[in-house]
């Protein structure tokens, strides 16, 4: 039987969100109607027992655990609609780089040691995780996971994509160092080799260590949003027992 393991950040307003995103999710008043209102809408119809609630939730792309199109990087490549669900669940494995530290550099001799420790290799097609241990930060010292976080280095974005993994994913807000407006990481996975080649970016991941093989299957499946750079995803690793 099959361990799934939820690697999602809660939605929520108070929610760390990268402040290029803007303020979101909220959650708007007035659009849900609750069960003491909805019974009154049934009431003396013949209908006694039923009653719903619904709501309006207004997100931005790019929040909570999402994952990026090519498009956010490239005006040629591919918006989320156009990603097929086989790129974006599939055979994974998850790296401990933990130890570089805050806007620490994550290299192509930290991946190498860290998949020599797992001891796994990183194959073609495969999502790679990288557990840096910041989402540790939340929900309490939102200002150092958001401000100091690491993030791939250039030749580490390089070392990946020269992988041809499918996906890269990230326990912090963004894949590339805290205040590197270069976005040396963006640049390479999602841009250097578009329209045509590409490597897809998950952000704000949760609970990676709690995976407990570091090989598995991962689903980080988007919303088929028409035209849209990023969507929010419920992002989960299957593991064999």
């Amino acid at each position: 039987m099959s361990q799934l393991i939820d690697l999602t950040a809660e939605i929520t307003e108070e929610m760390a969100n990268h402040p290029n995103h803007g303020r979101s999710p909220l959650f708007l008043s007035g659009t849900r109607m609750n069960h003491e209102q909805a019974e009154d809408t049934w009431r003396g119809k013949g209908v006694d027992d039923l009653s719903l609630v619904n709501g309006f939730v207004y997100i931005a792309e790019h929040n909570g655990t999402h994952i990026d199109a090519p498009f956010h990087l490239h005006p040629d490549g591919k918006t989320i609609d156009e990603i097929g669900l086989e790129e974006c669940h599939g055979p994974a494995v998850w790296l401990d780089v933990s130890d570089v530290g805050p806007k620490g550099e994550i290299g192509p001799e930290v991946l190498e040691d860290a998949a020599s420790d797992a001891g796994i290799e990183v194959e073609r097609g495969d999502s790679v995780l990288l557990y840096t241990g910041w989402d540790d930060y939340l929900p309490d010292d939102e200002a150092t996971y958001l401000g100091e976080h690491p993030g791939l280095s250039e030749a580490g974005a390089e070392w990946l994509y020269e992988r041809d993994v499918s996906v890269v994913g990230i326990d912090c807000g963004n894949v590339d160092i805290a205040g590197d407006v270069s976005m040396p990481a963006h640049r390479v996975l999602l841009r250097e080799g578009a329209p045509d080649s590409y490597t897809l970016i998950v952000e704000n991941l949760r609970n990676i260590d709690e995976i407990p093989s570091h090989r598995f299957v991962f689903s980080a499946t988007p919303l088929p949003l028409s035209g849209a750079t990023a969507s929010p995803i419920r992002a989960f690793a299957i593991v064999d027992d």
